[in-house]
């Protein structure tokens, strides 16, 4: 039986994308203009951040990420609360997902810093038991060593966890760490040629009120 819960956060959560491409396509042209289109960025959106920043660092021809890093730490500071907002239904969904009894986990390619502040901004923070940020694993997703890391956690074997996402960095996460992985399709849905996730929806209400559904018949 399904008993934890496994959020992403940008794009899962935190309506985010848009602030999270401007932020990393300011950094990419700062450094390196012209290299990476908003289509690519776009399509990796959900990769771990320091991945990407590497691979800027390298186009840019600088020694290591460091400097990039910064520049792109400075720009989410400033802009991060403007442009971020919950998605519909985050707040009373996730506490009644919680009163039903589930364990509730952030696992995000986020750095803490900036997850904890988007958390605090939704109001949602004091609602897990868990977060695992890019800084507190040596690989973020679609590695599963972040899906790994909230298990242990929690105390939770794979089989009773689901890992909620909206990429396939989190699919992937989610395939390679045994649990079932699922889709919010805010975006539009996506055409699956690998991993495929086990189950996709619309949103975040439908989604709560099957796991409640889920939790009062004792299935899943």
């Amino acid at each position: 039986m399904i008993t934890a819960l496994l959020f992403d956060l940008d794009g899962t959560l935190l309506d985010s994308r848009d602030a999270v491409i401007d932020a990393v396509a300011f950094t990419a042209n700062e450094y390196a203009p012209g290299h990476f289109s908003r289509e690519e960025l776009l399509a990796r959106f959900g990769e771990s951040f320091d991945d990407f920043l590497a691979a800027v660092a390298a186009a840019a021809g600088l020694p290591d990420k460091s400097e990039v890093l910064q520049k792109y730490y400075a720009y989410v500071r400033q802009n991060h609360d403007d442009h971020v907002r919950p998605f519909p239904f985050i707040q009373e969904g996730l506490k009644k997902l919680k009163e039903a009894g589930y364990a509730l986990a952030i696992v995000t390619n986020k750095q803490r810093e900036f997850a904890v502040a988007g958390l605090e901004m939704a109001e949602i923070d004091h609602l897990f038991d868990v977060i695992v940020s890019v800084d507190d694993v040596s690989r973020g997703k679609p590695s599963a060593e972040p899906v790994q890391k909230a298990l242990a956690e929690l105390n939770k074997q794979p089989r009773e966890a689901m890992m909620i996402g909206d990429s396939r960095y989190d699919v992937l996460s989610a395939v390679g760490a045994g649990v079932q992985a699922v889709v919010l399709e805010w975006y539009g849905k996506e055409e699956w040629s690998y991993a495929k996730p086990d189950f996709t929806y619309p949103d975040f209400e439908a989604f709560v009120t099957e796991m409640i559904a889920v939790k009062t018949e004792g299935g899943r």
